[in-house]
């Protein structure tokens, strides 16, 4: 069974993932695929040159090669594994693989073969599987053009599935940075599984307002989604947030519209921002004070503003009477006298 981090705080937690792959750190080196026949394991470990461990690995043959023991190198456990027997991370921390992406690295693997091992932890559920930690591009690049059979792997059986998605979180973070949909949609599975957005911003050194900038993202529709998928580099946090805005405040349609001309027309963030706030239109905070009623007359204006009347008209000099004598009245009804103040008794204050 993998090992639960349930119960840990989140300094404990980030110390064992530290020390995990403190002790996994790079020293693995891969040469080119070999023409000749495939050694063991155990011997192309002993291939060593000034503590570099140098290994090689069979190309991919009609008949299977059998999983071979696993060897334990300087506290690591390493094992050829057959990429058939690599189940995908279901917490996974990358979320677009472009074919582009997997084509580049089946070639890198053909030509230059495999410079570090893949990590992977024991599938609970099914045994002789595996779940894969870090390097599942390389894995389906080994599986869509057969370039190698069988990978070397580094096997964690300490960490915990949701270790195991931190642990490859981190290693990508620090090799080829996530873009923001990859980290936002990490972030959302993270929650589903039960972890709090709290305890994630901590666990990613993400401030708690830009975690509510990530989580845009799960809120986009799925139209907005799929544009989102096909430039993931262009569209980041921020972004996300403005198009979600857009879209709970004018429709789906003006938020499709939107992401298409920004992604496709190369347009800047603050082009994007600037678009969203002209679409959505003033704040209802400025709608407080606006007029909310104007007549204009050709000898005059009368503006109603919130509670406030004002009125601005010339009268005809056979009309100012009765005119006066009507406003009069009307202001009786609602205006208030002020305080009647003593003449006499103001000037002994005084």
């Amino acid at each position: 069974m993998a090992k639960t981090s349930k119960g840990m705080s989140d300094e404990e937690f980030n110390a064992h993932l530290r020390a995990e792959r403190t002790r996994s750190s790079p020293g693995m080196v891969m040469t080119k695929p070999p023409t000749g026949p495939s050694k063991s394991l155990e011997e192309m470990l002993k291939d060593q040159d000034q503590g570099e461990i140098r290994v090689t690995s069979p190309v991919l043959a009609e008949k299977k090669q059998p999983i071979l023991q696993a060897t334990y190198v300087q506290g690591k456990k390493l094992q050829m594994i057959d990429v058939a027997f690599i189940d995908a991370n279901p917490l996974a921390p990358r979320e677009v693989y472009t074919a582009e992406m997997i084509l580049s690295r089946s070639e890198a693997l053909r030509t230059q073969g495999q410079h570090d091992p893949i990590h992977v932890i024991p599938n609970p559920d099914q045994s002789g599987r595996y779940i894969i930690c870090d390097g599942w591009t390389r894995v389906q690049a080994c599986r869509k053009h057969k370039v190698l059979e069988q990978l070397l792997a580094e096997i964690h059986e300490n960490l915990s599935l949701e270790e195991s998605a931190w642990f490859g979180y981190q290693q990508n973070e620090e090799r080829q940075q996530h873009c923001d949909f990859d980290r936002a949609m990490f972030y959302e599975k993270l929650i589903s599984a039960g972890e709090t957005a709290t305890s994630i911003a901590n666990k990613a050194q993400v401030s708690p307002s830009q975690m509510s900038f990530y989580r845009s993202f799960a809120k986009l529709p799925a139209d907005v989604l799929e544009i989102v998928k096909e430039f993931p580099g262009k569209f980041s946090a921020t972004v996300a947030y403005q198009i979600q805005k857009l879209a709970a405040k004018c429709g789906v349609r003006k938020a499709v519209n939107l992401a298409l001309k920004f992604a496709n027309e190369d347009h800047t963030q603050a082009w994007l921002i600037n678009q969203v706030q002209l679409l959505i239109g003033p704040s209802s905070s400025k709608t407080v004070t606006r007029t909310t009623k104007q007549i204009r007359y050709s000898n005059g204006v009368y503006k109603q503003k919130g509670e406030f009347f004002e009125l601005n008209i010339s009268v005809l000099p056979e009309q100012k009477e009765e005119f006066a004598a009507a406003l009069e009245r009307l202001l009786s009804t609602v205006a208030i006298e002020p305080p009647q103040i003593d003449l006499e008794e103001n000037k002994k204050l005084k």
